[in-house]
């Protein structure tokens, strides 16, 4: 042999396209086969250089065959600081206690009930400043940044505690929006209410002797229009409006004049679920934070088939119907809808109000195009009484 060459011995014939087959087969099973929720009381912590205590919910790790996407809760103590790191886009939703998060070196403060977008490769890192543990939830895009080799995590600095004056090491906050003009920070105060500004419409509508139905229009078909999380005003694939039916009208309270599609729908990121185009001036694509949905006693949400997303459980206890198979949850848990073109529905039975952390992942904005397959599907736009 010469020295360019050399033998090869092959002990197996190489066939990809009899991998391409076997490994459609493995998808298609599990993703008819995945775990639906993911129970907070049950999670599994751990410590790692940047976090003193998380736990992921969702992901492959921990058995759920995500597109690349997961969601973690997390824990910093009083008086610490998570790690400096940079990676894809984050966001997170603060659940207790107070603190800032440096982004690029700008401060942002928070409480229970802000959300944070973290962009693409943007440097942060939180600090708790009050005397109780900040928790939080986190979702990212990561395995799926990684598996296309154009993600990165870079850690900057580990997890600590804080030194005396550390806020001094950063200004003061000045507004919740980054040099770029980019929304970072939200409180739940601020947000608008979705269904509140409906309603407000209906009524001033009324007053113009004009019909309710007339401006009771779905402004997305859930996407994406170019930018991300389908909010386009409108595209056409059935995001439209649907007919409603005496029964499908019928609220909590009864009123077939003001359906709805939740209780309440706090616009956070915003997102392909929103009859709304509005953002709040948040830029997410690959990961956002999009709504809280709350569901009145003794009612269920709209009914309809997307691919993935997932619902963290703020308060209450309730149960889904993922596929016709019944999941029941309570706060601190998560609910996976898989990456398939899945029906669901939510269900309120209890005598309080539930709330619900709504987050979608940028993938499935990819293929929403590609295939009208994979278009959401309305069965039922709008919440019912339930007894």
């Amino acid at each position: 042999m010469s020295d360019q060459w050399r033998a090869v011995t092959r002990m197996e014939r190489v066939d990809f396209y009899s991998e391409w087959l076997a490994a459609s087969a493995r998808n298609e099973q599990e993703t008819s086969h995945s775990p639906v929720v993911a129970r907070g009381r049950d999670a599994t912590w751990t410590e790692t250089p940047n976090d003193y205590r998380i736990a992921m919910l969702i992901g492959r790790q921990v058995g759920f065959p995500t597109q690349g996407t997961n969601l973690c809760t997390v824990v910093i103590p009083a008086g610490h600081h998570s790690g400096r790191h940079r990676h894809g886009e984050e966001a997170i939703h603060i659940l207790g206690g107070t603190g800032s998060i440096v982004v690029d070196g700008r401060r942002y403060d928070f409480h229970a009930g802000t959300t944070i977008h973290v962009p693409y490769l943007a440097e942060h890192q939180l600090f708790n400043s009050g005397p109780d543990d900040v928790s939080y939830v986190s979702a990212s895009a990561i395995d799926l940044d990684l598996s296309v080799k154009l993600g990165r995590l870079e850690q900057l600095e580990d997890k600590g505690a804080n030194k005396a004056g550390f806020e001094s090491r950063f200004p003061a906050e000045d507004g919740q929006f980054d040099a770029d003009g980019r929304r970072i920070a939200l409180h739940l105060e601020d947000a608008p209410d979705e269904q509140k500004r409906r309603e407000e419409e209906r009524r001033l509508a009324a007053e113009r002797g004009e019909t309710a139905a007339g401006h009771d229009h779905d402004h997305g078909g859930g996407h994406g229009g170019g930018d991300g999380h389908g909010h386009n005003a409108s595209n056409g694939h059935g995001g439209g409006d649907v007919k409603r039916t005496g029964r499908e009208a019928r609220t909590s309270g009864g009123d077939p004049t003001n359906p709805h599609r939740h209780g309440a729908i706090y616009v956070l990121m915003g997102g392909g679920e929103s009859p709304s185009p509005e953002r709040n001036g948040f830029t997410a694509v690959s990961v956002a934070m999009t709504n809280i949905y709350e569901e009145v006693p003794h009612t269920s949400s709209h009914c309809h088939s997307h691919t993935e997303a997932v619902l963290y459980v703020l308060e209450g206890v309730g149960f889904s119907e993922i596929d016709y198979e019944h999941y029941d949850w309570e706060a601190g848990d998560a609910v996976h809808v898989p990456p398939k073109m899945t029906r669901h529905e939510h269900f309120n039975p209890s005598d309080r109000r539930t709330r619900t952390l709504r987050i979608e992942y940028g993938i499935r904005y990819f293929y929403e195009p590609l295939w009208k397959g994979y278009w959401k599907v309305e069965h039922r736009d709008t919440a019912i009484a339930r007894p």
